[in-house]
């Protein structure tokens, strides 16, 4: 198993809500980079490349202050990674809600036991950072299309 992984969750202090709550703000800076219009969008959109999977943004629910969206490629029958989250425009906040319709990455690893709702909202929100930073640098200028 991976160090970093196991050190999560073997480590004597948990996640607080300080560093979760940072990793909110740096995915919000991150999804409004890769939408700039997140707050203006009001339709399912898509976002065409020519030599990648096509990224789409689902929109689930919104509000003038909150929303939550669905951002994932589509294969044939399954949608993956299948990310839902819901931002918070007047906080600038971006909170991982599920990934793939589950609540951590990995239900069955050792050490889900020792988990914290802190060191839980640490996993999937450090996903979507690493998942940002891959569209970001793969999709980073295109356009999104309404679909």
């Amino acid at each position: 198993m991976d160090n970093a992984l196991k050190s999560l969750y073997t480590q004597h202090h948990p996640k607080t809500y300080t560093e979760v709550s940072g990793l909110f703000e740096s995915n919000y800076q991150k999804i409004l980079r890769l939408i700039p219009t997140l707050e203006e969008i009001t339709h399912n959109a898509v976002m065409y490349h020519h030599s990648e999977q096509n990224l789409h943004l689902f929109i689930e629910n919104k509000t003038p202050y909150t929303a939550t969206f669905i951002l994932t490629h589509k294969f044939d029958t399954v949608n993956r990674p299948d990310i839902r989250f819901k931002v918070y425009f007047d906080a600038k906040l971006l909170e991982v809600l599920s990934v793939c319709n589950e609540t951590t990455l990995n239900s069955a690893h050792p050490y889900l036991a020792q988990c914290s709702d802190m060191n839980i909202q640490w996993e999937l929100n450090t996903f979507m950072e690493k998942w940002l930073e891959y569209c970001l640098e793969k999709y980073e200028g295109l356009i999104w299309q309404k679909k």
